[in-house]
């Protein structure tokens, strides 16, 4: 295990010895990128900063039941109750859940009968879209700060954690769901038995459940490191997720892949019996993950070792640009831009961070502790280069900054300048 930094004290967490899935000891760790900051954890004042911890970032692969997953965990509150991260700054977000909620008539009709959950609600742009579309809806999520102002606008959220328990209070007082979304959400929660045993409880016999991740296929493919941080505790496949939901008579009936976040895939479930037949779909992909090899160790570790030349890459490139005297800042704080920014060492080759998301602004980045700068600053400096941490949103960031003259890196599938 690679050893803290001397200046930052190691925080507490849980230590997974056994697949958190099947229970087997079969495990091997993967890739280790180290001891990291939280990546959510932006700081706010000196307190903050004096107190800032690391943790190990490691993955491992269960070769019982195929499942990529963390060997760590954080407490819940530490990463969920103040949360930095509000869907509804992102415009590609935004539409991708209106869409959704605008097709889910075909699915699920008559939407003024039907109840429909969303578990890991964030500031609500799903649950409106839904009831824009008829539905009667309920949220759920643990954020204080980012649902509290959502609640006051009488969007229904509930500002908790999802369990079983909470599950059966919510049928007591609401009744069963129709449908149940989790969008990145299902990679958070820490015991996904108790999640399952709730959703279980909620659903209707013939209800479904629907969960957006990041696809692993994609993150292996497109070297998307960036997307392995503390609060992503397992990253899918269809073959792991499907001889996990077997333990629960659960089975997956359609997928569905979405060109968001760098690559998504929603999962369709639903309880044997359900009424709705498997797809072609993911007959498909399961023969695909086993071309792929997803099912095998060795992937894993090839994957681990590009990442570390991605990130030899980058810091070639800035060492060039820096040395031309070029100013380069980092654009998008986000959970990406903290993992690339201290996984790749970028404390001394950017000036500043720039954000468009106001309740960033102000704060350190974790780690690296750059500060964070509305992105007009970087155009009133004429920055030269802007690291790109959001680069799945290239086209969106272009678009909201027309006036940039400088270039942008882009760090991930590979380095270049665009």
């Amino acid at each position: 295990m690679k050893s803290a930094s001397i200046y930052k004290a190691v925080g507490e967490y849980k230590h997974f010895e056994l697949c958190r899935f099947c229970g087997s000891n079969n495990i091997q760790m993967v890739i280790d990128l180290g001891f990291m900051p939280l990546a959510g954890g932006f700081i706010k004042n000196i307190k903050q900063k004096n107190e800032e911890k690391v943790y190990p970032l490691q993955l491992t692969f269960c070769r019982d039941c195929f499942l990529l997953q963390t060997n760590s965990s954080i407490n819940p509150d530490t990463l969920f109750k103040d949360y930095f991260y509000f869907s509804s700054s992102i415009k590609t977000l935004v539409e991708h859940f209106e869409n959704i909620a605008s097709d889910l008539p075909k699915f699920l009709p008559n939407p003024n009968d039907k109840f429909v959950i969303e578990i890991g609600a964030n500031d609500g742009v799903f649950i409106k879209a839904l009831q824009k579309n008829g539905y009667k809806a309920l949220g759920i999520d643990p954020a204080t700060n980012v649902v509290e102002p959502a609640i006051k606008k009488g969007i229904p959220i509930l500002n908790t954690y999802f369990t079983q328990v909470l599950a059966q209070e919510i049928v007591k007082k609401y009744g069963r769901a129709d449908a149940i979304f989790g969008f990145h959400s299902l990679a958070h929660i820490e015991d996904m038995h108790d999640a399952i045993c709730g959703i279980k409880t909620l659903l209707k016999k013939d209800g479904f459940l629907a969960m957006e991740v990041h696809y692993l296929g994609d993150l292996i493919r497109e070297i998307q490191y960036d997307m392995i941080y503390h609060e992503h505790q397992f990253y899918y496949s269809l073959l792991s997720l499907d001889n996990f939901f077997k333990q629960y008579d659960m089975e997956i009936f359609d997928v569905k892949h979405f060109n968001v976040r760098g690559g998504s895939i929603m999962y369709f479930v639903q309880n044997k019996g359900g009424g709705k037949r498997v797809t072609k779909s993911v007959k498909d992909l399961l023969k695909q993950e086993k071309m792929r090899k997803l099912d095998k160790a060795d992937s894993y570790i090839g994957f681990s070792k590009k990442i570390s030349r991605r990130k030899k890459q980058l810091i070639l490139l800035l060492n060039k640009l820096k040395k031309d005297n070029n100013k380069v800042v980092g654009y998008g704080a986000s959970g990406r831009g903290t993992i690339i920014a201290n996984y790749s060492g970028l404390t001394n080759y950017l000036d500043y961070i720039v954000d468009d998301a106001k309740a960033k602004q102000g704060s350190l980045l974790p780690g690296t502790h750059h500060e964070i700068f509305p992105s007009n600053k970087m155009i009133q400096d004429n920055v030269a280069f802007a690291v790109l941490f959001a680069w799945p949103f290239l086209k969106e960031v272009k678009a909201r900054n027309k006036n940039f003259r400088g270039k942008f890196i882009i760090p991930l599938p590979n380095v270049k300048i665009v």
